[in-house]
């Protein structure tokens, strides 16, 4: 799945975001305040925690309005220059789509401004920029929305925003609206998943809808059906934003001890901290040179992991984080950091989960076999499985009998088909079980008897 889910079913509309109604209302209300030309308040700032649908009703809006949009985010150089530019051009004379479309405004074309992550303006690259913000706002021909986590760190640069732009407040969504997406979500990939586990996503996301539809991606990766077995996967969601700050600083870090100390307080070992890494450096890093001095550095430190595990010596930890933590963040060159919103959970970590859960069905199906065969399930699973699967797969007889003698379950029965466990084959291979453990007691004695003559069966096989 290439695309990000996030993305793919981000709202179109305002009628279609879920939750944070009295925040949809002030925003239509300003928007259809521009009817009549520039009002009092041409800017709206949106607040709140990442993730719960601040960009997405920003962009909603603009459909909703049939206005173009010009967007800057904090991954755009937005010093004064680069804001006065885009920003500000945008804003005050521009009058063409970036089609080449006229802008009429006597007939209500306007052209929306969105400056996501408005209150991160303020650091030594982007200098000026706040000011321009103010500037650009008191000029403006066209609506600004800017797009904030912390207001006040927003106002406590740009005091004047207070009295230029109005403001909305989003909140974080309750787990019953979550659910609701994840559901529809679902509906649209043709996924199955049992409630238990959508209300774990819900519940780990803690209010955050962007998250909780990248964790259902992460699941779903290359599967139909989800099992309760694939949530387990899942962290808490405020262990990922511990780690996720940590990341962000190290990745950002302008020395080796800045890089070293930001990952001191993880509660990560330094194998699970080194996967991290390695799914979070090609989001951080764009230029080649810079992205294969930074996996080299990280070759070096999975060389001293194995030693460490190889020779039980764990001093040598400390050479491994030195290279995964300073000799990654220290490989960047010149160019711009890229801005990452969210670091995705390690693939490594759900190939091991899966391969952890097929294992247990693995052993399940061998628990069962051994005692009937008279021997151990280690022996099953070495020499019986393999050959037992061929058969099942071209002699279905022979799996419902088994499976009637030894109880098999759904789990069991997809196993040996290599089958999802809610497909076609599995549910009729175990309504025939079903039938065959249900029947008459003069039908087992009839079968145990033709086992017995040589039909065949678990004790023939």
């Amino acid at each position: 799945m290439n695309k990000d889910w996030a993305e793919k079913y981000r709202p179109k509309s305002l009628s279609k975001i879920v939750g944070n109604e009295n925040a949809i209302r002030l925003m239509r209300r300003w928007a259809e305040s521009w009817a009549k030309g520039p009002p009092r308040l041409k800017a709206m700032v949106l607040r709140g925690e990442p993730g719960i649908g601040k960009t997405s009703a920003a962009l909603a809006l603009a459909n909703d309005f049939g206005w173009d949009v010009v967007e800057m985010n904090a991954s755009d150089h937005r010093n004064a220059e680069s804001i006065r530019k885009v920003a500000g051009a945008g804003a005050v004379s521009q009058t063409f789509t970036l089609d080449g479309e006229f802008l009429s405004s006597i007939k209500g074309r306007r052209k929306l401004i969105i400056l996501d992550e408005a209150d991160s303006l303020f650091g030594r690259e982007d200098y000026g920029g706040a000011k321009a913000i103010v500037e650009t706002v008191r000029e403006s021909s066209q609506p600004i929305i800017l797009i904030v986590n912390d207001y006040y760190e927003l106002t406590r640069k740009a005091s004047a925003l207070k009295t230029l732009a109005e403001k909305a407040t989003f909140n974080r969504l309750d787990r019953r609206s979550v659910i609701a997406v994840l559901k529809s979500v679902l509906q649209s990939e043709e996924v199955v998943a049992p409630p238990e586990v959508l209300d774990r996503i819900a519940e780990n996301a803690g209010g955050d809808l962007r998250a909780a539809i990248n964790d259902l991606q992460m699941l779903v990766e290359g599967k139909s059906v989800l099992t309760q077995t694939d949530s387990e996967v899942l962290g808490k969601r405020n262990q990922e934003k511990e780690l996720g700050a940590a990341l962000r600083t190290m990745f950002g870090a302008k020395s080796a001890r800045e890089a070293r100390d930001a990952t001191l307080d993880l509660d990560k070992t330094p194998d699970e901290l080194e996967k991290w890494i390695e799914e979070s450096i090609p989001s951080e890093f764009r230029d080649a040179r810079d992205l294969t001095m930074a996996f080299d550095y990280l070759s070096r430190a999975d060389v001293y992991l194995q030693r460490t595990r190889r020779l039980q010596h764990y001093g040598l930890w400390g050479y491994a984080k030195e290279m995964m933590t300073s000799g990654v963040a220290l490989s960047r060159g010149k160019g711009p950091r890229p801005y990452v919103n969210e670091y995705r959970f390690p693939g490594h970590f759900i190939v091991m989960s899966r391969a952890s859960g097929m294992k247990n069905i693995r052993n399940s199906v061998a628990s069962k076999l051994a005692p009937h065969l008279h021997t151990s399930v280690r022996s099953v699973n070495r020499s019986t499985l393999p050959l037992l699967c061929v058969l099942a797969r071209r002699d279905r007889e022979l799996l419902v009998r088994l499976g009637s003698e030894l109880e098999f379950d759904e789990g069991d029965v997809a196993f040996l088909l290599g089958e999802e466990p809610s497909s076609r084959a599995v549910n009729e291979v175990m309504s025939s079980i079903t039938e065959k453990m249900t029947g008459e007691g003069s039908e087992r004695s009839s079968a145990r008897s033709k086992a017995g003559r040589g039909s065949r069966g678990l004790g023939k096989f």
